[in-house]
Parts: C-alpha cells; sequence; structure tokens
C-alpha cells in the first residue's frame, strides 16, 4: 500500500494533518509498531463508523422529507399531512412513511421518493 493512498484515506476521513503525519512516521519504523498501527486504525474505525450512521440518519431524513413535499405536491397542496382545519402535521406521518419504504422493494425505493 502506497503512502500517498493511507494519507489521502486519513484526510478524507477528517484525520488532522499532525496526525497522518504520526501515523506515517509509525509505518516507517517497521515492524515494532504493527500493533500500535493496527490500535490506530482500529479506533478511526469506529469513529468512521460513527460519521457514517450519522450520515446515514441526515439521508434518512432527508429521503423522508423528499416523500413529504412529492406526496404534498401529487396533492396539490401540504394540508393532505395536516390535522384536519390546521396547519399541525399528522402524528404518524413518518411512520406512514416508514411503513411505505419497507414494503417498497429496494430497486423501487426511488419511485417512492422521486418526481
Amino acid at each position: 500500500m502506497t503512502f500517498l493512498k493511507v494519507i489521502n484515506c486519513l484526510k478524507k476521513s477528517g484525520v488532522p494533518v499532525k496526525d497522518i503525519a504520526g501515523f506515517i512516521n509509525l509505518c516507517m519504523q517497521g515492524d515494532q509498531t504493527l500493533a500500535e498501527r493496527y490500535d490506530y486504525l482500529d479506533q478511526e474505525e469506529t469513529v468512521i463508523e460513527a460519521k457514517v450512521a450519522e450520515l446515514q440518519e441526515q439521508l434518512d431524513f432527508l429521503r423522508f422529507k423528499k416523500w413529504y413535499c412529492k406526496t404534498s405536491l401529487q396533492a396539490g397542496t401540504e394540508a393532505v399531512h395536516f390535522m384536519e382545519g390546521t396547519n399541525v402535521v399528522q402524528p404518524g406521518i413518518h411512520e406512514q412513511y416508514l411503513k411505505l419504504k419497507q414494503q417498497t422493494p429496494p430497486d423501487q425505493f426511488r419511485q417512492l421518493i422521486d418526481l
């Protein structure tokens, strides 16, 4: 594995330059730092997994809002999601979306949210 690939990966992962330099320095020290490098990478993996989970939550919410807007556009009004006579969103709208998402085959999901 080239150092450039390692540097690029760590940089894209949000690792500070000084930490990247420290990791590269460990790599240059040879076999005696393998356990330390492994532990560092293991820790970075945990950090990245948390970032991925957070981004997935954001993506899921964005897709729910797309569905909300799409169904409002199809109905000609956002009021389709409101409690009758109010501008308050009905309880359970998000759950309604989640149920539809579960029932939709993955290859047809985009049809659920895209215009």
